[in-house]
């Protein structure tokens, strides 16, 4: 995965001698926090890591704050230029992308993002081959209304969990995934299901224990945690009990 560059808004000045040419520097970032969306700390800070952990391209990250408010969750800018991004053809980026497209819906169907649109990850088509950016996972795992998540999570653990009902976070919807009508071939599920399982116990504990502290009581925590062990540990058949969702593939390689 070739490395990002991030929008850089200002130098400073030089931090001082024997720091190598270091400069203070201000960059620009995106930034959010549970105030408009329930568990959307927890939720960001568990899928940065955990996509950052099998390779999947998520900006930079990080809990920001000013020192007299609680804590807002930040991604670095991929916005060189300042201009808003524009939506996503799914259809091409599968076409051009079709290793981390295929990524993606894999790793939303294990963390449970109900929520992924064509305006929530950018196709950076000024290179070749165009880049992909990640971002917005404050619906996933525990959801979007207060109080749900151990409720949601339960709900969810052997479903995709990739479409919503906006009424009930527990209940599949009409708003479906923007990749899992367009992904047609199976031909890189065996890779990221395998980079999924790879993930060790002691990573998903550490990442879901981390996050209690801004928005997840314990019992949510490990509600979680087994939530995500689970379907790490079942991705494969998950994936074959939901076989018709998948509504391209009409040759599995995985499941002849």
């Amino acid at each position: 995965m070739p490395q990002r560059i991030f929008r850089l808004n200002a130098l400073g000045k030089q931090v001082g001698v024997g720091v190598a040419g270091t400069y203070h520097a201000t960059l620009n970032a995106f930034a959010k926090n549970n105030a408009a969306v329930p568990y959307c700390i927890p939720n960001e800070l568990i899928c940065a890591e955990l996509a950052r952990f099998i390779r999947l391209p998520v900006p930079p990250t990080a809990l920001v704050a000013d020192g007299a408010n609680p804590p807002w969750f930040a991604c670095l800018s991929f916005d060189l230029n300042g201009n808003t991004l524009p939506p996503v053809d799914p259809v091409r980026c599968y076409k051009e992308l079709p290793h981390l497209s295929t990524g993606l819906l894999l790793f939303d169907i294990w963390v449970a993002n109900c929520d992924r649109h064509v305006s929530n990850f950018q196709m950076d088509t000024s290179t070749k081959p165009p880049l992909m950016n990640i971002f917005d996972h404050s619906h996933a795992i525990c959801g979007y209304v207060a109080g749900q998540g151990e409720a949601r999570l339960t709900a969810l653990m052997d479903r995709l969990g990739i479409s919503v009902d906006p009424n009930d976070p527990t209940k599949s919807g009409t708003h479906r995934h923007c990749l899992v009508d367009v992904v047609s071939s199976d031909d890189h599920f065996g890779d990221w299901m395998g980079r999924i399982k790879q993930t060790p116990d002691f990573y998903i504990e550490s990442v879901v224990r981390e996050a209690e502290d801004y928005g997840l009581s314990k019992q949510e925590s490990d509600v979680c945690i087994r939530f995500l062990k689970h379907r790490r540990d079942n991705l494969e058949v998950l994936i074959k009990t939901h076989q018709n969702e998948f509504k391209s593939i009409t040759n599995w390689r995985l499941f002849p």
